[in-house]
Order: C-alpha cells, then structure tokens, then sequence
C-alpha cells in the first residue's frame, strides 16, 4: 500500500446529493422565466449571484416550512457513508464547497447523523428571499462560493488535493485539483480539457478507484 496524504474537496448538489436542490426548489416554486436565466448563467453572462436573485423574484413562497418540506424526498448518494469511512481510517479530511445553500446542507448532514466542514451560500427568508455570499472572490464574481480559492486556502502543501463533483460550478477547481472525479458536466468538461478524470456514478466507485491508485 501507497502512503500518500489527500484532502478531498467535495461538491454537494448532484454529487452528495442525488439531485440538484436548487434545482428543485426552483422546479417547484418559481414562476415562468427561470430557465431563460439560467441559461444566461450557463453562459457566463450572469454571475451566480445575479442568477439568484432574479430567480429568487419569481418564486411563490418564501416561507422556510416550504423549503424544509421539499427535502423530504432528498436522498444522500448509497455509497457517501462508506466513502467518509474509508477517508476516515486513513485520516484524509473531507470538506464540501457548494454554490448552494447552506440550510439544505445543514438538515440533510444533520438527518443522516454526518457532521463534515462545509462551505456554502446563505439564504435569507426575510423580509424577503435573497443570497449573501460569504465566500465570494474578490477577483471573479461568476460563482456565489469562490471554490478555488477555498481550496487553495485549505489544502496543506503536502496533500494531494482531490475534487469530486458534477456541474459548472466545479470546473475551476477541478483544473486546479491533483485528482479529479467527475461525472456530468464536469466529466465532459475535463474530457474537453485535456485535464485526467476519473469518470463516476456514485461514491462507492470512487472508493475502488482510490483502492486502486493506493495499491490497497
């Protein structure tokens, strides 16, 4: 067996969590014009931020007790918990960066008893809805959680950083990242960019792969 030292970086929606929750939200509570703004986000001609605010004015509700009910039918990706205990006894530290928010990450970390460092933008209910982002950068405003200068922040220089994750928002620090795992928009993407991936359906395969590259 291979020592070697890996922090992880993980993205939550799409990646721990089997959907996207924004997603969902949006899908259950916006009214119509969301997917044209959107699409302009998916372009770069709105930063994340401006993407979520106009989406945040067409939404019906901004009452949490209908943002916590929708997670009832959130599901954890079945393999999570056995990826944790594998980091775990090897003492490789796991942190999430999401561009999403931070009250879903809470509950669902908090339903299925796992407590992990996450790093994630604020929704605020009242008196209306709308995003504070504290981990914006100071240089790009295209994402609400700047996760590569997060990651950059975190990982010590004698670990090899490792990100797993699944849409735009994972792009830039997967370029960055000494291990990618990608599926989705980010496994396309790397393909595209000339940049290693390993491909992945759940946690469970990223495991085995790691089993692999450590000669375990």
């Amino acid at each position: 067996m291979e020592e070697v030292d890996y922090i992880f970086f993980v993205d939550f929606d799409g990646t721990i969590a089997t959907v996207d929750v924004c997603e969902k939200m949006v899908a259950a509570f916006a009214g119509d014009g969301w997917q044209e703004i959107n699409e302009m986000w998916e372009r770069k001609e709105l930063s994340t931020l401006e993407c979520a605010r106009q989406t945040l004015k067409l939404f019906r509700t901004n009452d949490p007790a209908d943002f916590f009910s929708l997670l009832n039918n959130v599901t954890i990706d079945p393999g999570f918990p056995l990826f944790l205990t594998y980091c775990r006894e090897r003492n490789f530290p796991v942190v999430i960066l999401s561009d999403g928010y931070s009250f879903y990450i809470e509950h669902l970390l908090r339903r299925e008893g796992i407590e992990l460092p996450y790093y994630a933008n604020t929704m605020v209910f009242r008196p209306e809805l709308d995003i504070e982002a504290p981990y914006i950068s100071e240089r790009c405003d295209l994402c609400g959680v700047c996760k590569l200068e997060l990651m950059q922040k975190l990982a010590p220089a004698a670990e090899k950083t490792v990100y797993v994750g699944d849409g735009y928002s994972d792009f830039c620090p997967a370029q960055s990242a000494d291990v990618v795992f990608g599926k989705a928009r980010l496994y396309e993407h790397c393909l595209r960019e000339g940049k290693t991936v390993f491909h992945f359906t759940d946690f469970a395969d990223i495991v085995q792969q790691l089993r692999i590259m450590n000669k375990e």
